[in-house]
């Protein structure tokens, strides 16, 4: 089976996660990034890199990828990076024609999640929580808020603005404004399987976190979070991972961010035994297969550290 990661960047774990798995499918990894530095080039020497065009250059890349993808005989496709979402869901149908599997949702859920003012609007609708949206005029009466970009994954540029004094003095069009909700962060991993059905779910409390990435977390397990899990799979449809952000406070979960890919967060899931990556090859080669999880002393409470570390294959 030959396998293509998109934009892995300094995701080498995930990398990692492929390459230890590599006998069991008989795999043959590819990656493409734009950036000839990152780390993920780095993670072994049995790893096939090429630079690509910037995903920006909407044409060029949808160009190299299609010659790419039809050269190297690629059966399946990983997106690990928001940028390329767009551009792989609009040549989903042509990709499928040529039976290449790409493990991504469909263009209108992506398009949604990825304008937050939108996502945020979608979910009240269909009776889901988000943090109040608030807007430029009326902040002053609702502080603190939470600054955000409109679009884009991550919080590297997200600032929590408590004092009349840090507000920007006009209105930015690439940001919006939520209600500051103090309380624990959680993330949440949930697989659907290449048809978007609920398969399994992974939820942890956040306990560190450094420039928008979650360094250490301890797995949670409560029958609230996979109801919701439950819920927030049947209307997204999502196909593959998602990895999302959550504020649980007073029983109630308000959605802060939905990542239609393997996320930041997934490495947490993955160490308490959960291989996501393997359960998707093994729908990919066994479709009829039943994917089946073992649940035995799997207890809430187990703290990981994620570490970035090369391993030689």
């Amino acid at each position: 089976m030959r396998v293509l990661l998109v934009n892995p960047g300094r995701r080498d774990y995930i990398v990692n996660f492929f390459l230890n798995i590599k006998k069991k499918y008989n795999l043959k990894i590819y990656l493409i990034d734009a950036d000839k530095f990152i780390p993920s080039f780095k993670v072994s020497n049995i790893t096939n890199n090429y630079i690509a065009p910037r995903v920006k250059d909407k044409k060029k890349f949808k160009i190299f990828l299609r010659k790419f993808i039809a050269e190297k005989k690629i059966n399946v496709v990983f997106p690990l990076s928001e940028w390329e979402l767009e551009s792989l869901a609009e040549e989903k149908n042509f990709y499928k024609k040529r039976k290449v599997e790409i493990i991504i949702s469909n263009l209108t859920v992506i398009k949604t999640c990825k304008n937050k003012i939108l996502m945020a609007k979608k979910l009240l609708q269909n009776n889901f929580l988000s943090p109040e949206i608030i807007k430029y005029s009326k902040i002053h009466n609702k502080l603190p808020v939470i600054k955000k970009k409109i679009s884009g994954s991550g919080s590297k540029l997200q600032s929590i603005i408590f004092k009349k004094w840090q507000l920007p003095k006009k209105i930015q069009k690439e940001f919006f404004f939520q209600k500051y909700l103090k309380n624990e962060e959680y993330g949440i991993d949930i697989l659907n399987d290449l048809n978007g059905n609920y398969v399994h779910h992974c939820s942890r409390k956040k306990i560190l976190i450094r420039s928008g990435d979650t360094d250490k977390a301890i797995i949670v397990k409560r029958k609230i979070f996979e109801d919701f899990a439950k819920k927030l799979s049947s209307f997204l449809k999502h196909v593959g991972i998602v990895d999302v952000d959550f504020i649980y406070k007073n029983y109630k979960i308000f959605i802060l961010d939905i990542n239609l890919r393997i996320g930041g967060g997934y490495p947490f899931t993955h160490l308490y035994g959960y291989d996501y990556i393997d359960k998707i090859l093994s729908m990919i080669k066994n479709p009829n297969k039943k994917i089946i999880f073992s649940e035995k002393k799997k207890n809430s409470g187990v703290v990981f550290t994620k570490g970035i570390s090369i391993y030689k294959h």
